[in-house]
C-alpha cells in the first residue's frame, strides 16, 4: 500500500507556461483473474473523477493486446493542485484501498514533460483505437523533432474528424525519450490518418532523427475526459 501510494501518487483549456499541465504514465500489473476488480475500480475511479473535478481533464485505462494483466495508465490534469485535490478523493482512496488485493508488484511511473496535449470530448465504442508509441531521439535533432512533430500533431487534430486525441510528452530523466498516446475513433480513421500528407511528411522528415521506436500494442479499457484539451509547450 505505501509502495503504491508513494507511486500513484473550468478553465480555456488553452493552457500555458504559467498553469502547466501534469501528465502521468502508469505501467501495473494484475493479479491473475483479478481483471473484472481492476476494470470496475477503474471505472468507477475516473468517471467519478471527470463528474466532480475541474482540474482532471483526462484519465484513459488501456491494456496490452498481449497481456491483458500489463494495464498503463495515462492521467492529465490541469496543475499540480489539481492532482493533489484528485489524490485526496474519495474515488482515489478506494482504488487504494482495493489495490493490494488487484495489483502485482510490477507498478511503474513514468515522470514526464508535456509538450503536446490536445483532444476532443471521447465517445468510447466497441471500436475505438488507441495508440501508445515511446520513441528516442538524437540529442542533436530533438528541438528540429519537436517543432515538426508537434505542427503535424496540431494538424492532424485540426482537420481530421477521426482523430480524438494526441498527446506527446518527454521524459523528465531524459528529454531525449518521447511518449505518444493517442486516440482515434476507430481503426479506418487511424488508417486515413497515415495516409495523410501531413502524416507521410512528418515521416519524410524524422526518418533520420529517430534513434529507437516502440509501438506497444494496446486496446482501450475505459477512456474519460473533458474534451476540447490545447497545451503546446513553447
Amino acid at each position: 500500500m505505501k509502495k503504491l501510494t508513494a507511486l500513484l501518487g473550468v478553465m480555456s483549456m488553452a493552457m500555458t507556461a504559467q498553469a502547466a499541465p501534469i501528465i502521468n504514465l502508469f505501467e501495473l500489473g494484475i493479479q491473475p483473474g483479478k481483471n473484472a476488480q481492476y476494470d470496475a475500480v477503474g471505472e468507477q475511479n475516473i468517471k467519478t473523477s471527470m463528474q466532480t473535478e475541474e482540474g482532471t481533464l483526462a484519465m484513459h485505462s488501456v491494456k496490452q493486446k498481449a497481456d491483458a494483466n500489463m494495464a498503463y495508465m495515462v492521467e492529465i490534469y490541469a496543475d499540480q493542485n489539481a492532482y493533489e485535490i484528485h489524490r485526496t478523493s474519495p474515488q482515489y482512496k478506494a482504488f487504494l484501498t482495493a489495490s493490494p488485493e488487484i495489483l502485482t508488484d510490477h507498478k511503474k511511473r513514468t515522470v514526464l514533460t508535456p509538450q503536446f496535449l490536445g483532444d476532443k470530448k471521447v465517445e468510447q465504442t466497441a471500436n475505438t483505437r488507441t495508440n501508445l508509441v515511446m520513441v528516442e531521439v538524437k540529442p542533436s535533432e530533438n528541438d528540429k523533432f519537436k517543432a515538426i512533430v508537434l505542427a503535424e500533431m496540431a494538424q492532424s487534430l485540426k482537420v481530421e474528424d477521426g482523430v480524438i486525441a494526441m498527446y506527446a510528452a518527454t521524459a523528465q530523466e531524459n528529454p531525449n525519450k518521447w511518449m505518444f498516446f493517442e486516440i482515434y475513433a476507430n481503426d479506418d480513421a487511424y488508417a486515413a490518418h497515415r495516409e495523410t500528407p501531413h502524416f507521410k511528411d512528418y515521416l519524410k522528415q524524422t526518418a533520420e532523427m529517430l534513434v529507437d521506436k516502440q509501438s506497444i500494442e494496446i486496446q482501450p479499457t475505459y477512456l474519460g475526459n473533458k474534451g476540447g484539451l490545447q497545451f503546446e509547450k513553447t
